[in-house]
């Protein structure tokens, strides 16, 4: 589905939002907290994870496998700190990592 059309649908036109416009604009915030998250990590982790929630001062972050986890959990620190500087994750205290598959 082109951009354009996305963003049509998330676009507010009425006082709620329909169940749609919920499940694009949590897929759309996922997209931009994972390209961030990206940023701050080595390009072999970062092919690794992905960026599933966040909550308050919670970063839900989905790992492919358990190696790549235990990478991330060791640079959790530095992770935060360089996450905290930017404005979306200015809150973030904790990383909570989830390994899939």
């Amino acid at each position: 589905m082109p951009q354009t059309k996305i963003n049509e649908l998330l676009s507010e036109r009425h006082q709620r939002f329909t169940p749609l416009q919920r499940l694009l604009r949590q897929a759309s915030n996922q997209e931009n907290w994972t390209a961030e998250l990206h940023a701050v990590l080595p390009p072999v982790l970062a092919r690794e994870c992905r960026v599933s929630d966040v909550r308050g001062s919670v970063i839900v972050i989905t790992c492919r496998n358990a190696a790549s986890a235990t990478k991330l959990r060791f640079m959790a620190p530095d992770i935060i700190d360089r996450l905290g500087q930017l404005a979306t994750f200015s809150d973030a205290r904790e990383l909570r990592i989830r390994v899939t598959g």
